[in-house]
């Protein structure tokens, strides 16, 4: 069987060791589809044995390469890997795969989720030593199963580890119309919601860090617990920027409207998030957003859930894709700006931060974040304006201010020697 195919299942389809021996991390070639592969065939297999969820008929898996060309990720052709047919069953009733060729170089030790997804996988030589490790990232969609698999290599850069994406692995997942796909096409959901601001009806506030994220725009005082930015704990690792453009299409029979479907998984996705099931409300806003991208809104719940999981590149991406669709919208940009400083970047914190702060003067929370990111660039007077701007709106974020950075005179106003 094509070890590439097996390296994408579920560990259900795996009975093997923790330490196996086996073949390495397999790239993509450069040809594009398999005509000059030679195919192979296996039925003795289940959608169950195949780590598979639902009612599914079909599943076609795709490969592309992802190659770094002036810094930023490429990625190259598709190559077909797999297509697999099922029956009502669950039996396969066809199968065609296409080898990859690979090279024996060690052996490989796998951890998974707790899905029996392969996570990541350590490569070893014959005295144990390691040689390379790997990290596996996915997208699943409404049914459980993986759509997208991002293979990125482990590497250490400035005293950090951190991820570079080498391979992307897709799956096309056709269903059978039963019960459940009946359930989630059929089910009454409201008018869509394209493009507003922010929901009003979501009030939970998600504490992260030294701020804070509402899903409200009404000014109000908040605890944004402790906030000292010079002993902001450093981030291990770094999340990977990479995001690939290719549609994965679900497809459903009688799927009706593309556009009620992506707010039954904006609303699913709120619900989960409100319920504490963030990983699940991520994949729902992406699940939304292929069938509709036009929805600001849904851009914007994306960032924030993406900032609650500490995926703050993610969340940059997120909220700049909102600020395409609505510019003008002070909790995008303070998200932006809670993002960017989390990320170190102080100088596009300050920036969303001021622009929050100009879309919102009584935002209180943003000026208190810009006066956080002035410190770490040495703009003092920046600083002790925001402190005055936060006497008027928020006396005990302006008190924080005051506790955090004992060394400056905030007392001062138009003194001369005053900043």
């Amino acid at each position: 069987m094509n070890w590439k195919v097996k390296r994408t299942r579920s560990a259900a389809l795996m009975a093997m060791s923790v330490l196996i021996v086996g073949v390495s991390a397999v790239r993509a070639q450069h040809s594009v589809g398999a005509a000059n592969r030679p195919a192979i065939s296996v039925l003795d297999s289940t959608k169950e044995q195949d780590g598979l969820v639902g009612s599914v008929r079909r599943v076609k898996t795709e490969t592309a390469k992802i190659d770094f060309k002036d810094g930023r990720a490429v990625e190259g052709p598709a190559q077909l890997v797999e297509v697999t047919t099922y029956g009502i069953k669950g039996n396969r009733v066809e199968n065609t795969s296409y080898p990859i060729g690979s090279s024996l170089v060690g052996k490989e030790e796998y951890k998974y989720d707790e899905r029996g997804n392969i996570t990541e996988m350590t490569l070893r030589d014959d005295r144990g030593a390691i040689l390379s490790r790997e990290a596996y990232s996915y997208e699943f969609d409404k049914f459980g199963n993986w759509t997208k698999m991002v293979t990125s290599l482990v590497v250490f850069e400035n005293g950090e580890l951190k991820r570079e994406p080498t391979e992307v692995t897709y799956r096309t997942v056709t269903y059978y119309f039963d019960d459940t796909v009946a359930k989630v096409i059929e089910a009454p959901v409201p008018a869509p919601v394209l493009a507003p601001s922010v929901p009003e009806t979501a009030t939970q506030i998600q504490e992260i860090g030294f701020l804070e994220i509402v899903f409200n725009e009404a000014p109000r005082s908040i605890d944004v617990g402790e906030p000292p930015p010079a002993l902001l704990e450093k981030i291990d690792g770094v999340e990977s920027a990479f995001t690939a453009r290719k549609e994965n299409e679900i497809v459903l029979v009688a799927a009706g409207s593309d556009r009620n479907l992506a707010n039954h998984f904006y609303l699913n996705g709120r619900s989960q998030f409100d319920a504490g099931d963030v990983h699940g409300a991520i994949d729902s806003f992406l699940q939304s957003i292929k069938l509709e991208s036009a929805s600001a809104e849904v851009f914007l719940n994306l960032g924030h859930a993406y900032l609650t999981i500490k995926k703050d590149g993610e969340a940059v991406k997120a909220f700049h894709e909102s600020l395409k669709l609505n510019p003008d919208n002070a909790e995008t940009q303070y998200g932006l700006g809670f993002a960017n400083f989390r990320l170190r970047r102080f100088k596009d914190a300050a920036d969303a931060f001021k622009k929050a702060t100009t879309l919102n003067p009584q935002m209180a929370k943003a000026h208190y974040g810009l006066s956080l990111a002035y410190q770490e660039m040495g703009n003092t007077s920046g600083l002790l304006q925001e402190h005055r701007i936060l006497e008027r709106l928020d006396r005990s974020l302006a008190h924080k201010l005051e506790q955090t950075f004992p060394q400056y005179n905030f007392s001062c106003r138009l003194a001369v020697g005053c900043p």
